[in-house]
């Protein structure tokens, strides 16, 4: 019995990162009638002009939507009456809806998305002091399948459009209170952000613009598993924003455990990591997630000081949020906050930057693509 023949009742079938978007459904933008949020200014006045509207009225729709973050064409005060009913009536504003929020102990709160065709997203609004930083999806699940984690358990079924990356940042702006706004967006959510370049640059591009979301690019990271072609390509955009390597192990073996579907080498991905630097003049930063017993031994802190030694990078330290399906399927485990240290410590002493990601929202289903996957398992959640 095929992998497809033994999928759950109710639960995608698994597409993995050596099969093509094109074998997927196809994104929002491709619909007859797309969310204003897919339509560039151009577009955006193309289409308030057929409607009988003046080209400042497009300019003042497009107001509504990026600065004031509205949902609904009837929110659109200055707007004339006839102009917000013609274009309701075959366009809507957002193309996705908020389908269920975990609200933690500590703030971070997990939304998750549903989109036009009733797929699932996840996004986390994680407040930490001053900051308050905002993880976005690029796909619906993920193909690199990491065995640590849920993103990945079922698959990818299909990129996510530009509009649909975009409304994850104006829904969870709008969700902010007590004078708390967003000051970094992370895209480490649901997905490989390189294979989905298409999507991710002009929503990136909306996102930074001055007539769009106005954020700054120093402000947004791009997490990656590794693609260096694609890496390159990422590295060609205007303005520039910082990368993330999500590295794991720094021998091939051993990641190639953690990330089975990995083709490119360590070495080939510190040298991307490398030119990345040399063109854009900004440190990259490796992600490690850290498994009891399996990445996070003194050995491999030595292999991972050999590799990055010489490498204008930080480390991310991340101990691993346990998902019970992936404990139960593969026996991994969360380091020790020992472990841990020791781990930063010889990292440190040698001279690499180190950071600590530490827990949040522990007590709503924290670990990345696990809302999702809750939903999957119990399609009446």
């Amino acid at each position: 019995m095929s992998e497809r023949d033994q999928q759950p009742a109710g639960v995608p079938a698994r597409e993995t990162a050596g099969e093509t978007a094109s074998t997927t459904k196809p994104t929002a933008a491709s619909k007859p009638n797309p969310a204003l949020t897919e339509l560039s200014d151009a577009q955006v006045a193309e289409l308030v002009t057929s409607l009988g509207g003046k080209p400042f009225q497009a300019r003042q729709v497009s107001h509504w939507i990026w600065k004031h973050g509205v949902t609904d064409f009837d929110q659109m005060s200055n707007v004339p009456a006839r102009l917000r009913t013609a274009l309701a009536e075959n366009h809507k504003v957002h193309s996705s809806t908020v389908h269920k929020a975990d609200l933690a102990a500590d703030g971070t709160e997990k939304l998750l998305m549903k989109l036009h065709d009733d797929d699932t997203v996840e996004c986390v609004i994680i407040p930490d002091g001053d900051r308050t930083t905002l993880c976005i999806s690029t796909q619906v699940g993920c193909p690199v399948g990491c065995v640590f984690c849920a993103s990945g358990m079922f698959g990818v079924r299909r990129n996510l459009s530009s509009g649909e990356i975009i409304e994850q940042v104006l829904v969870a702006r709008a969700r902010l209170h007590d004078d708390r706004r967003l000051t970094n967006i992370v895209v480490m959510g649901m997905g490989e952000p390189m294979l989905n370049l298409d999507g991710l640059l002009p929503a990136l591009q909306r996102i930074h613009d001055a007539d769009g979301i106005n954020f700054g690019a120093r402000r947004i990271t791009v997490s990656t598993s590794g693609y260096p072609k694609q890496m390159a390509k990422f590295a060609e955009a205007d303005p520039s924003y910082n990368l993330a390597i999500s590295l794991h192990a720094a021998d091939d073996e051993l990641r190639k455990e953690l990330v089975p579907t990995a083709t490119a080498t360590v070495a080939e991905i510190v040298e991307a990591a490398h030119d990345y630097f040399g063109q854009k003049n900004r440190e990259v930063t490796f992600e490690v997630v850290l498994l009891a017993g399996k990445n996070d031994r003194r050995i491999d802190a030595n292999k991972m000081i050999q590799v990055l030694r010489d490498v204008p990078c930080t480390v991310n330290l991340i101990p691993w949020n346990p998902v019970a399906e992936i404990v139960d399927k593969h026996g991994l485990g969360r380091p020790t906050e020992a472990r841990v240290d020791a781990f930063a410590d010889s990292l440190r002493d040698a001279g690499i930057n180190v950071t600590v990601r530490r827990q949040r929202g522990a007590d709503r289903s924290a670990a990345c693509g696990q809302l999702r996957l809750q939903t999957l398992e119990s399609p009446g959640a």
